[in-house]
């Protein structure tokens, strides 16, 4: 087992974290996705049972990574924010604050809907997509289009999860980063989140995330 994984792609190094994000040394880059900030805030909003502390925690997990990577950069694949503008996002602004000098790029995701005028005045980039070679970063893994097939696509959307089989036939679900041809699926990073178990090729290399370690299966 190991607390991070070094992968290189073409002549890049990224660097797999049981935080559930890569940290890619050469730019200085924090990549993530799926945050879902908000969601819990959301439900609690319809009557619906959900942690309160969900949104602190995730941005404290955040700012941890921040302090330990030191990025100039973080780029979230999509599905920063689940809802509309509530307490949650108030939350956020008052975090992103602390970090004035970090750029933030947010590559939209299909929960990603509010106003733009919130994302400038938060200070984030917002684009459909974003190129910097070998990589192209999207929310959704699109392999039909012809700009992604010379890149190496990062992406998120899924949730991705894989089952271990344990004794007496007891299973467990984890979150996993699974890493293809040209494709590198990251798992969520938010708390609040649910997983969707998926079925690799027997090509792909998977890497489950379990108690703070990244193991290769």
């Amino acid at each position: 087992m190991n607390k991070s994984i070094e992968l290189k792609i073409e002549n890049s190094s990224i660097v797999l974290l049981p935080e559930k994000a890569i940290y890619w040394p050469e730019k200085k880059t924090l990549i993530l996705s799926d945050i879902h900030l908000g969601k819990s805030g959301h439900f609690r909003k319809s009557g619906m049972a959900a942690p309160a502390k969900i949104n602190s925690k995730n941005l404290l997990r955040l700012s941890v990574l921040i302090e330990d990577y030191n990025p100039e950069t973080i780029c979230v694949l999509g599905d920063l924010f689940h809802s509309d503008v509530n307490r949650d996002w108030i939350e956020f602004e008052k975090w992103r604050n602390q970090f004035q000098n970090l750029r933030f790029k947010l590559v939209m995701g299909n929960h990603d809907t509010l106003h733009k005028s919130l994302y400038e005045a938060a200070n984030i980039e917002v684009s459909d997509y974003s190129i910097t070679e070998p990589f192209i970063f999207t929310h959704q893994a699109d392999k039909k289009n012809d700009r992604y097939r010379s890149l190496t696509q990062m992406s998120g959307h899924v949730h991705p999860a894989v089952k271990l089989k344990g004794r007496g036939r007891q299973t467990l679900r984890v979150p996993c980063f699974k890493v293809g041809r040209n494709e590198i699926l990251l798992p969520a990073f938010g708390e609040f989140t649910g997983l969707h178990t998926i079925k690799p090729h027997e090509t792909d290399r998977v890497f489950g995330v379990v108690d703070n370690y990244i193991i290769e299966l």
